[in-house]
Formats: C-alpha cells, structure tokens, sequence
C-alpha cells in the first residue's frame, strides 16, 4: 500500500467512492463518478453511501453497485449492542471482500477513513478538505484556485487523478413505477395529466436555514395567480404538519381572489420517496426551495430552481450553474453565523412588504408586520432594529436575518426569468 502515491488509472479496475452524506453533496459528487467512468470505461466503480441519499446512486448506468451503510439501525440499535457490533465488524469485511483497488473518500471524516481504511485498497485518496485525522489514512488531493464550487473541488480529484477536461454529469435513474406513482398522485389532486406545475419545498436542516412558512405561502398564492401554475409540495413526513399550514393559507387566499380554475396546493410531504420526488421534480416547470437537498436534486436533473439562501454560501454550496437564481443577503450575515444559529438571535425576522402582507389578507389570515425590502444601503443594525419588530406567525423559531431580509417580490422578479405570466390577473 502507498497512501501517497497516485495510481496510474489504466493500471486499476475497482474503485469505491465515499460519501456518506447528505442528499445535495452526494449529488454535488456524482460529476466525479462520470467523469472517471468517461475518461477510463473499464473501471467498475462502486459508492458507499449512507441510506437517505442511497437513492440519489440506486441505478446510475456509471455504478457497478452501491454499497449502503446501515447507518440508522446501528444508531437505533446502539454501538454497545454485541449484534451491533457483529453486524459491523461483518460490514467492514464485505468492504474487504471487493478487493478494490482506490479507494476516493470525499466525506473526509474519521468515519469515511475508516471504511477507506477496511477495504485493504493499496490507493487510498481524498478531496481537499481532510478532517478527524482521515489525511493519514487517504492522501488528500489539492483543489484549484479557481475550484469554487463544490462540484469543482470533487472534479479537482478527477483532475488530480489524470482526467483531462472533465464534464459536468449528473445521472439520476428515475424508474418507471416512480414516475407513474407521481402522475397518479398529482392526477388524484385535481392536476391535469400533462399540465404544468410547481414544486415547493419550504424546509431546511435548521430553522435559521428556512425562509419561513408564511412567506411560501404568499409566493405560493402568486405563482398560481401570476404563472397559472398549481403547485406541489414536498417534504418529510416531519413536515407535512408546516406544509399543510401553506396549503390552508393558500386555498384561503385563491378562493378570497376568486381563483377557480387552477387546482389547490397539494401537500405531498412525506408521501415520496427519493425516487418518486426526482420523478415529481422532472416534470415540473419550476422548483422554489430552500438551502435542501431537493434544490440540488432539481439542479441535477436541469430543472429550474429558485432557493433562498442564509449563511451558506451559495457559491460554494449553491445549486449547480443556477447562481442567477439564487437569493441570498449575505451582507446582512455576520462572520459567527452558522447554519444552525443567526449571529443576532432568535428576535424575529423582517416580514413581507407592506403591499405584499396586503394582498395576502383575507380569509380569516391575518396580516404580517408592513415592512418593506430592505435596501442593501442599511446595514446590520438598522434591519436588526426592523426586526425586532416582527414575530413569526406561528411562534415558531425565528428565521435568519438574512433570510428575513428577502422579499415575495425579489423571488417574483426571479421567477419573471423563467416562467411567462399568464397574461391577467384576478380580481
């Protein structure tokens, strides 16, 4: 074995790409697999991946398998647990019994370099970023300068590696039965077979990450009203509670509008799977989301996404060759934001605008705190005073301040870039 040197790739046959997790930095990684499989098609590649985002390798034509990591069972069953333990060391062993050659970890955490670490391969290598002590098991392979995206900095392994001018692909398998789940599903809620639609994913991993469910819903009621477009949304079952709120806020507000030709919102949380919800995603015109794996999964598939941005860095982490859609306020984001707490705490967030809150009363839905966008000239303190202002609706944990910061319209004008207007409005 030499962690350091790099394998000659016309030399080897079977290599095994880690990543663990999450759904959008798996599908961030997909680039390498193809671009490996590309330069060098005899290479049987395989990928170990924990069970949430399995689905997102499950059947890729440039997979010789997928290898899943039975990671919830054994938290469920707890690591003292002897038949945990037995299913484990039984585990580390079928990673042996591949004989890979390379292993490629792009997890980067003791967790991944010890599975990299099972298999025996004589190559063991690494993205950039190293941690836990995984730089001693894989040798971590330099990104460019100019390597921004995260997409680029796994390509850089590909680079690295001997591939010369690597394209972008990213192959989602979407089966048949998945799709036909999706139309049926669409087709019981009043959905033309065909018809064009929306899909809406108003969750984030942390409540600083999530736009806030009353802004969702007033963008909801526009895009029906402005686009014609019915719309669906998504999630886990977690948060088909937070959905169903936006679908009784948006039915209140079309029906108030006299909006009748279009169907009401869908709320399809928690009843897809990762292959039903890139089946749902395939077909739609338009994927509004938050800083969430469905986001690059639309990116993926070459749907148009629009997403709000918090303290993560779009540019690193945004969906991929969509930057124009992305909306952030990252001046208004201070250097000890993280994605799970806004630097200037949980005291609310500023609300729609004045004519936006307006518009959105009726129905028995009360009307937000009037503030109007915030011009990027004010700074940090006069947006914290303005938001100190405003609770959200439902009592629920305040979004970021810079998530606060975005309006209704600023999405409006983003969606104008990508969908025709249908040509009147209603009353």
């Amino acid at each position: 074995m030499s962690r350091r040197q790099l394998p000659d790739l016309n030399g080897i046959k079977r290599v095994l790409i880690i990543r663990l997790s999450a759904i959008g930095d798996v599908i961030h990684a997909l680039p390498l697999a193809s671009a490996l499989k590309d330069a060098y098609p005899h290479l049987e590649i395989s990928w170990l991946v924990e069970e949430i985002p399995a689905d997102v390798v499950s059947g890729n034509p440039d997979m010789e398998r997928t290898i899943v990591v039975p990671r919830s069972r054994w938290k469920k069953g707890r690591m003292h647990s002897p038949s945990v333990w037995k299913e484990y060391l039984e585990f580390l062993g079928l990673l042996r019994s591949h004989r890979f050659d390379l292993t490629i970890d792009l997890q980067g955490y003791a967790k991944s370099a010890l599975f990299a670490l099972a298999t025996g391969a004589k190559y063991r290598v690494g993205w950039w970023r190293m941690r836990d002590g995984a730089n001693l098991v894989s040798r971590p392979l330099p990104r460019r300068a100019e390597s921004v995206h995260r997409v680029d900095w796994f390509l850089d392994v590909a680079r690295a590696l001997g591939v010369e001018n690597p394209c972008v692909r990213s192959p989602i398998f979407i089966p048949d039965d998945a799709r036909a789940s999706v139309q049926e599903k669409l087709k019981q809620s009043g959905f033309e077979p065909g018809a064009r639609y929306a899909v809406i994913n108003q969750a984030a991993g942390n409540p600083p990450r999530r736009w806030g469910l009353r802004r969702f819903a007033a963008l909801t009621a526009r895009v029906a009203e402005r686009y014609g477009l019915p719309s669906a949304l998504v999630g886990t079952q977690a948060e088909a509670a937070d959905c169903e709120e936006i679908v009784r806020l948006v039915t209140a507000n079309m029906r108030e509008r006299g909006i009748t030709d279009i169907p009401v919102p869908v709320n399809l949380a928690g009843r897809t799977d990762l292959k039903e919800l890139a089946a749902l995603l395939d077909g739609c015109s338009v994927h509004i989301s938050g800083d969430t794996g469905s986001t690059h999964l639309a990116a993926a598939l070459g749907i148009p996404v629009v997403a709000f941005y918090g303290s993560t860095d779009p540019a690193h982490a945004g969906p991929w060759n969509q930057s124009d859609h992305v909306l952030a306020r990252k001046d208004l984001c201070s250097p000890n934001c993280t994605i799970r707490q806004c630097a200037y705490g949980s005291t609310g967030s500023p609300s729609l605008g004045a004519s936006e809150s307006a518009e959105f009363v009726g129905a028995g839905v009360p009307p937000l705190t009037a503030r109007e966008p915030m011009p990027r000239t004010e700074g940090r303190a006069a947006a914290l005073g303005a938001s100190k202002q405003a609770k959200d609706y439902d009592g629920q944990p305040a979004t970021a301040l810079c998530l606060g910061a975005i309006s209704v319209e600023q999405a409006i004008a983003v969606l104008d870039g990508i969908l025709p207007p249908i040509g009147h409005e209603y009353n």
